[in-house]
């Protein structure tokens, strides 16, 4: 039972693979509202991410695009996954007008 244990843990831990740390940027540098702009994602060791864009809209995807309606600050969230593990990277927009 023991050996058995181990066997599971060991296969459990390999196949969730390295800890991702979730990165990220944006072009432009400085997004206007109405204006698509591009999200960079500079993750590591992920391979799924889910995006909050802090306006009431979510996303998946690893670049996804996204046009902001209003000029305001937005709490951007990016949570990068590999299997069981997640790491999450949070940063504040200011959309011009």
């Amino acid at each position: 039972m023991k050996q058995l244990f181990i066997v599971f843990i060991s296969i459990l831990f390999y196949s969730c693979g390295k800890k991702p740390e979730a990165d990220f940027t944006w072009s432009p540098e400085n997004p206007k509202a109405g204006i698509e702009m591009q999200f960079i994602n500079l993750s590591k060791d992920a391979k799924k991410y889910d995006w909050n864009y802090g306006d009431m809209s979510i996303g998946k995807g690893k670049d996804p695009l996204h046009t902001y309606s209003n000029a305001g600050n937005y709490i951007i969230d990016l949570t990068a996954r590999n299997g069981l593990s997640s790491d999450t990277k949070t940063l504040t927009i200011n959309i011009v007008p």
